[in-house]
């Protein structure tokens, strides 16, 4: 196609029909202040939100079509001499986790990517669960997104 606006379907009530459903949903947050030590990720900043399913007051993602998702984040870790953990957590249950453990103290980026099939109104979150927490000084060190590979039929 050339110019013009694409437009996205909302939907109200508890019926939906396929032509209601929107066919793409991805998100893109950023952490780009403060630091973490425990506790749920504040990616305040939203950079793509196609669907509307991410909140940056909840810092949740919230599935608006039930289907396979492609999760990931990426996180940069005080600088510190001790293990930090970081989980991506769906319903506020541990789905994936990931860890840096180094010996001196350093800065370091915990990464991890993952495939969850969700249901409508199912919630993703980060979450630091161990260690010193993350860092946000500067830059662009701290990211969590998503997308929809394929709806459920």
């Amino acid at each position: 196609t050339t110019g013009g606006n694409i437009t996205i379907p909302s939907f109200t009530g508890s019926t939906l029909q396929k032509s209601n459903i929107p066919s793409q949903v991805s998100f893109l947050a950023k952490k780009l202040g403060g630091s973490n030590a425990t506790g749920i990720v504040d990616f305040e900043t939203i950079v793509v939100n196609i669907g509307n399913g991410y909140s940056n007051s909840t810092y949740k993602f919230t599935a608006p079509v039930a289907g396979i998702y492609q999760l990931q984040t990426f996180c940069l870790t005080t600088s510190n001499s001790s293990a930090n953990d970081l989980q991506i957590r769906v319903n506020d249950v541990e789905y994936a986790q990931a860890r840096a453990d180094v010996s001196s103290a350093a800065h370091n980026t915990i990464s991890m990517s993952t495939i969850a099939s969700l249901s409508v109104g199912d919630t993703v979150q980060v979450k630091v669960s161990g260690g010193d927490g993350i860092s946000a000084a500067s830059g662009n060190y701290n990211n969590f997104s998503g997308f929809l590979i394929g709806a459920a039929s």
